[in-house]
């Protein structure tokens, strides 16, 4: 397990429901115009563990379980209609409630009985006057109702955060959401300028880690897309991982997600549902200067598992696949990767991991891995990373789970732990097999192996390719849409292409050199969050308009009718 980072049992968080003049409120019901102000919104204050207990609880699981901790879940049990304050203007109805929880670097809250009818959005935002620019979460909207009722919202930065549901005045069907825990984040935010509140100045991880979009990712750009970061609720704290979308020999894009045993081996069955699975977190460019933010999906079912962990040991090769619940959007472009269970000693390759909850990373072997029994006999590959074009890529907390490639572009392990760092380079690192998670001797029964699952057909098949979404009759077998993504993709990021004029303040013109075809393109706000997506196809010049935009920074990414992607900044200013 990476190591290098539990105190006694952290005392559950209290709940005061606080209204105007600090009353306690059972339930609030006003029509307004004007906007309340924070003084005059109800608040729920929560108490959490003090900063340096949590960081002594991080540093004790790193040390005896090998995971990585982000967060601690505080207790809650608040019914958000009963307290929060309600008003109508302008058709739209909205209820507002402050959750504040003293000194906390970041907050994110949980939520059961969690039901939204179409038209109604909750967000969670940073509140007036705080930052200077609001950071907001969301909006979740009905695509994240499921039959279990569970939610959680990604994070905002900041002691208090403001939760807003709205909904046109006559939505039909009643919203319904309670309140049952409040995360409070305190490490490996990695967020920019005046949210980065815990001044980690947006370093990310370890400074010899590779960006996976610098040169030594050039020729594994379909895998990059099928490696996925993961928050993990569990033994009352929030826990960063690795993993990746892999292919099944039905080829139906299932979205199934393999990663290792250890990274949730405590998790209860109704947690599952609040399993973040992050997409596409990784810098546009080799040198890191931005990112999408805010691709997540909520929500996973467990499917098997090898069912070998205790505390920091691994009686087995140490895997774990589960199922993404909601649909994975196209435009997010995950890519199905394909697997060897062959048993066959790797000749070369790479890792693509989130190291600290990192963007994306990538680093490099280029000797076969050897057979390992540091964790259980056979279970697991030996791997020695090596120096690259731009540095010496290693894994760390938070890598756990993510996928080793051959140098066939097909997973063969899957990250266990090891002793690489960007201070101890060329030690190794150790990932549990493919092939013994197929049916291997884990300590589990032969209908929970993985082979049952990746081979549904009973093929007996030892390899398959990965694939992304086609519309064929087999969805994730055409292989050469992988080939085509890589060859135009490689052009747009190596070649000049441009958005003239920038800043644009009307209409904004594609330009390049080259027999690319664009599809489409989206744009984005500055949060990462989609704006809208525009058509391209058969137009003779490729261009859109911006004039309907609010002014500031938005990322425009290209798709070309390949499917080919890539991403650059607009600036939208205001018409003079």
């Amino acid at each position: 397990m990476k190591t290098r980072l539990n105190c006694a049992s952290l005392q559950k968080g209290t709940v005061l429901v606080m209204g105007w003049m600090g009353l306690v409120l059972t339930s609030w019901c006003q029509t307004a115009v004007l906007e309340p102000t924070n003084a005059e919104l109800p608040m729920v204050t929560l108490e959490a563990p003090a900063l340096d207990q949590l960081w002594e609880r991080a540093w004790w699981h790193e040390e005896n379980t090998g995971k990585t901790m982000q967060g601690h879940v505080v207790d809650a049990d608040v019914d958000f209609f009963q307290v929060a304050y309600h008003e109508i203007s302008n058709e739209l109805e909205s209820w507002q409630l402050l959750i504040n929880v003293a000194d906390a670097p970041a907050l994110c809250v949980y939520f059961e009985s969690f039901h939204l009818p179409v038209g109604g959005l909750l967000t969670l935002e940073s509140p007036e006057g705080v930052f200077e620019v609001p950071y907001i979460e969301g909006p979740a909207d009905y695509q994240e109702n499921n039959d279990h009722g569970l939610y959680v919202t990604a994070e905002v930065p900041g002691e208090m955060g403001l939760l807003r549901y709205t909904q046109p005045v006559g939505t039909v069907g009643t919203p319904t959401f309670k309140i049952n825990g409040v995360g409070v984040l305190f490490r490996y935010l990695w967020l920019d300028g005046e949210y980065d509140l815990l001044f980690e100045n947006n370093r990310g991880s370890d400074p010899c880690e590779v960006n996976v979009n610098c040169p030594e990712g050039d020729d594994w750009l379909c895998q990059r897309d099928a490696v996925v970061r993961l928050r993990i609720t569990q033994d009352g704290g929030q826990f960063l991982c690795s993993g990746a979308m892999v292919n099944n020999t039905a080829q139906d894009c299932k979205q199934l997600l393999l990663s290792s045993f250890h990274c949730a081996d405590a998790v209860e069955e109704d947690e599952w549902a609040f399993v973040q699975v992050r997409y596409n977190y990784e810098f546009f460019e080799c040198d890191g200067t931005s990112s999408f933010n805010s691709h997540t999906r909520t929500g996973v079912t467990f499917l098997t598992s090898s069912n070998d962990a205790v505390g920091p040991n691994i009686n087995g090769s140490d895997f774990l696949l589960l199922e993404v619940e909601d649909n994975v959007f196209d435009s997010w472009t995950p890519f199905f990767a394909g697997w060897d269970v062959s048993g066959e000693n790797p000749e070369e390759g790479v890792g693509i991991h989130h190291p600290a909850g990192d963007r994306k990373k990538i680093s490099t072997y280029s000797n076969s891995p050897s057979n390992s029994s540091v964790y259980h006999p056979g279970a697991h590959w030996r791997v020695y990373w090596v120096e690259t074009e731009t540095n010496h890529g290693v894994t760390e907390g938070g890598s756990s789970g993510s996928p080793l490639f051959d140098q066939n572009r097909r997973i063969v392990g899957t990250l266990t732990g090891g002793a690489s760092f960007c201070t101890n380079p060329t030690a190794p690192d150790y990932y549990g097999k493919m092939s013994y998670h197929w049916d291997g001797n884990n300590p589990i029964p032969e209908a929970e192996k993985l082979f049952n699952f990746l081979d549904p057909l009973g093929t007996g098949a030892e390899v398959l390719d990965g694939s992304y979404r086609t519309e064929f009759e087999m969805p994730c077998a055409e292989q050469s849409v992988c080939g085509t993504v890589d060859i135009e993709e490689e052009w747009l990021r190596k070649n000049e292409w441009s958005l003239i004029p920038n800043p644009a303040n009307s209409m904004v013109t594609l330009q390049w050199s080259g027999d690319l075809k664009a599809s489409e393109v989206r744009l984005y706000d500055q949060m990462g969050r989609p704006v809208e997506v525009v058509s391209l196809s058969g137009l003779q010049s490729p261009q859109f308009s911006v004039a309907h935009l609010a002014s500031g920074l938005y990322y425009v990414t290209l798709q070309t009718e390949g499917g080919a992607t890539a991403t650059r900044k607009l600036l939208v200013a205001s018409a003079q």
